[in-house]
């Protein structure tokens, strides 16, 4: 996927995302989300170049409406 190099560093048993959404509540995962969604767009092309930054808030934004509609998250 477009994320393979930006989720390299993520590879482990567990992933951070999954923890995060086990340890908090639905509002708060949801709020975390966002707010990566307004950071990555707010930033977008100024520091990690478009690619990189859009595959970002594509990915945050995806897991955002899997938790909204009580999906499983989809991890690549």
């Amino acid at each position: 996927s477009d994320m393979a190099a930006y989720d390299e560093h993520y590879k482990g048993a567990v992933q951070p995302i999954e923890l995060m959404r086990a340890q908090m509540s639905k509002e708060e995962f949801m709020g975390f989300l966002r707010g990566n969604i307004i950071k990555y767009a707010s930033r977008c092309g100024k520091k990690d170049g478009i690619i990189k930054e859009t595959a970002k808030l594509l990915q945050y934004a995806v897991w955002l409406h899997q938790t909204a509609k009580n999906e499983k998250l989809k991890i690549d």
